[in-house]
């Protein structure tokens, strides 16, 4: 959001916060709680969802440089996005051509000083485009072979507005216009071309994928699950809501959002009094603060298991080691809060969901963000 955008969403969350209410749903929802545990819809949530579903794969600074990559395999498909020399990008496949071993060993670095991809496994070697350029042992091993047809399979990879998405199925492509369904407009001006990468913290969840991205969908539980973290910064069950497609963004006014009424308009910083939870179907949140932006990105692995990667990116690499770990000390708070209070409480859910008593889940008026999450799971998957 422009400045200006900034400015009228504060508006609107004083509104909010005078009249001690927040953005209501319709209805309330009922979920029937075989959706969380039933085997054969995680199945086809693995199929539809992950793998002929767009992939958010991160803001456009987290591949800046030529030979920049990010790679990450958790959608069941292994892929490799690579920053080309011409700016653009391309996507691949990351399984070599030889015996099938990932390209990299790491999910994010670079290869701009010989700018060529090895596979670790038998020294096969691939260019920035994917092309099979070397083979060991080559004339006496594999005399004959045809390399022009063993370069890496390409992916329809995307990057407009700052932000990247894949597509992890081969033969299929997608419009990002439309992925992204007017969301782009709320999210410029926050810095996704240029900020800097701080990194990503990886955590496993004994639970449903989805049970993980509810709790990123309302702000209902902060005075009762995080009252001695969030609920001490922010309103808890007060937000702004706004659909853009199948994706929303919600904002949050700060406690101290009213000091803005003694405040001329024209010396506001607005995000120093709000933040923003922005949703990108089916598993990412983006979420903005202050003074940079987050990323989580949800992935399944079994019905009871999941994968979540947190990633921190700042205005500016930190000028020196104290600030750095300045930076990563808050990082590792935000991620703690996560685990020891969300995870920790969502891990009961989970038991009482497969305690095999057949009943609703109940998604109230005040979490819209939740029911647009299922009413698009819904959509999607008939």
């Amino acid at each position: 959001m422009q400045r200006q955008q900034l400015v009228d969403e504060i508006k609107v969350l004083m509104g909010l916060v005078a009249d001690k209410t927040t953005t209501l749903a319709d209805s309330v929802m009922e979920i029937d709680v075989n959706e969380y545990t039933d085997p054969q819809q995680f199945e086809r949530e693995k199929i539809e969802l992950f793998r002929h579903y767009p992939q958010f794969v991160g803001p456009s600074c987290v591949v800046p440089a030529t030979g920049d990559y990010f790679a990450f395999d958790d959608t069941g498909i292994p892929i490799l996005i690579v920053r080309q020399q011409d700016g653009g990008l391309k996507a691949f496949v990351n399984i070599c051509s030889h015996r099938g071993a990932p390209l990299n060993e790491c999910a994010h670095g670079t290869a701009k000083k010989s700018r060529l991809f090895s596979c670790p496994y038998h020294g096969w070697t691939y260019d920035l485009e994917g092309q099979l350029v070397g083979v060991p042992f080559g004339n006496e091993g594999f005399g004959g072979i045809d390399r022009d047809a063993l370069g890496l399979k390409p992916l329809d990879v995307q990057e407009k507005y700052g932000m990247i998405f894949v597509m992890p199925d081969p033969e299929k492509t997608f419009d990002i216009d439309e992925v992204l369904g007017g969301i782009q407009e709320r999210l410029a001006g926050f810095g996704f071309e240029d900020h800097y990468y701080l990194g990503a913290k990886q955590v496993f969840t004994d639970f449903s994928w989805k049970l993980n991205m509810d709790t990123f969908h309302e702000y209902y539980h902060f005075e009762f699950l995080h009252a001695e973290s969030i609920a001490t910064m922010v309103y808890s069950n007060t937000a702004t809501y706004r659909q853009y497609g199948r994706n929303h963004s919600m904002g949050s006014p700060a406690l101290s959002i009213n000091e803005l009424k003694s405040i001329p308009e024209n010396e506001w910083e607005p995000r120093n009094y709000s933040s923003y939870v922005n949703f990108i179907f089916p598993n990412t949140v983006i979420f903005v603060v202050e003074d940079h932006f987050q990323t989580w990105r949800v992935y399944p692995i079994t019905p009871d298991r999941s994968v979540v990667y947190h990633s921190m990116f700042l205005p500016k690499e930190p000028a020196t080691p104290e600030e750095r770990q300045h930076y990563e000390d808050y990082f590792q708070m935000i991620n703690d809060v996560a685990v020891a209070e969300d995870y920790s409480l969502v891990d009961k859910i989970n038991r009482g969901l497969k305690a095999g008593i057949e009943r609703k889940v109940l998604i109230g008026r005040n979490e819209p963000g939740v029911q647009n999450m299922h009413r698009q799971l819904h959509d999607v998957l008939g």
